[in-house]
């Protein structure tokens, strides 16, 4: 990083402007977050009443990498979007540590998507959005605009509205830079003889169109891009691929994405019996998480250990299908996936999804559906009712 947190003295601040809003009250506060990275403590200032909300105070869950204009930190259960630079300090600080760039896995490598963001997390990147989606031929040509006039345009349409594609959001150090070099050359052939450790080297095809990857040229395109597939507002946002026919959900649980593991979870899937068929990050409140777990409230014990299992960071949603048509596969991923302790799981079932990337009982890396008739409507839930 340009600037590290032991760089700063103890009066040092980078100042955000923030939101929080209280879904179970409509309650909705504008905040002024002042985080102090020499000793890695937080002050709270309310924008509404003009006073101090929250008193400098030591966050052991928080860490300068967290402090990013589109993040969503967790202060005390509460949880604040950091909406924009509260002063051109920090603006001047963050932006190149913390810079977003827009990158895409087109259609030709969507099956290694769980190596390819192994490839990414291993290099830094944070993943801060995460959408799985299909475009048509128009919404491929708006975002190709401008390829207009290019001879090779017509194959790269061809290609991206061929299958599913995943655009991520990416966060890092000079990140526009570095994803591009991860890339490597647009030509895979070029790319393996001069970059071979390249992304596109190693997944690409055989020509520009089924390179594998994209990722914007600029600081500037990377706004216009995002939009596009994270749109604000009432926007339309692109088409999802849930199938909705003989899937079952996942959740990858924000524990196991903070520890590095997401890439991980998804290569163990898919290189058993199982494809993804839709996938999206998510930020869940405590409304949304305890909308998705009601069934469990008065079952398990300690169900608010369960519920901030999910709320504690970024969460994946996943379509999970079968790679056979005739499979069972609520039933086989309920197996795969291993009992709900991860620590009986290391016991009795150590091959099994909870033994390999959970800690304990709640923080099990992974919640799947556990009734059949509860399938459609977790998944509904995700890509239907919060799909934005």
């Amino acid at each position: 990083m340009t600037a590290k947190a032991n760089e700063f003295d103890y009066k040092d601040k980078l100042s955000f402007l923030a939101e929080w809003h209280d879904y179970n009250s409509a309650y909705h506060k504008n905040f002024v977050v002042n985080y102090y990275p020499s000793d890695n403590t937080l002050d709270i200032f309310d924008r509404d009443l003009e006073r101090l909300y929250l008193k400098r105070t030591i966050m052991d869950t928080l860490s300068y990498n967290d402090m990013y204009v589109g993040n969503t930190i967790r202060v005390y259960g509460r949880q604040i979007k950091l909406t924009d630079y509260a002063d051109c300090k920090t603006r001047s600080i963050v932006s190149k540590t913390e810079e977003r760039t827009l990158s895409i896995l087109k259609p030709c490598v969507i099956d290694k998507l769980g190596e390819i963001i192994t490839h990414i997390q291993n290099q830094g990147f944070h993943i801060n959005r995460m959408r799985m989606c299909i475009l048509n031929r128009r919404e491929a040509l708006d975002f190709y605009e401008s390829l207009r006039g290019d001879s090779e345009l017509p194959f790269v349409l061809e290609h991206i509205i061929s299958g599913p594609v995943v655009a991520m959001e990416l966060v890092g150090e000079d990140a526009v830079h570095r994803w591009s070099e991860l890339m490597g050359p647009c030509d895979p052939i070029e790319a393996r003889k001069t970059h071979p450790q390249s992304l596109r080297a190693i997944y690409g095809k055989d020509s520009t169109a089924t390179s594998g990857f994209h990722g914007s040229h600029s600081t500037e395109e990377v706004s216009r891009e995002a939009r596009f597939f994270f749109p604000e507002g009432n926007n339309k946002i692109p088409t999802s691929t849930v199938q909705l026919v003989n899937t079952t959900c996942c959740v990858i649980k924000p524990h196991a994405i903070v520890e590095g593991k997401l890439g991980l979870i998804i290569t163990e899937i898919t290189e058993s019996h199982f494809r993804v068929t839709a996938a999206q990050m998510f930020y869940l409140s405590n409304a949304n998480a305890d909308e998705l777990l009601e069934v469990y409230k008065g079952v398990v014990t300690d169900y608010h250990a369960m519920l901030c299992s999910f709320v504690d960071g970024p969460c994946v949603a996943l379509e999970i299908a079968g790679k056979n048509s005739d499979m069972d596969v609520h039933g086989e991923f309920r197996r795969f996936c291993g009992p709900s302790d991860s620590e009986i799981a290391r016991q009795i079932r150590p091959e099994t999804l909870r033994a390999k990337f959970g800690i304990d009982k709640y923080r099990n890396a992974i919640h799947c559906t556990d009734l059949p008739e509860d399938t459609a409507l977790e998944l509904e839930y995700f890509f239907k009712v919060l799909k934005d």
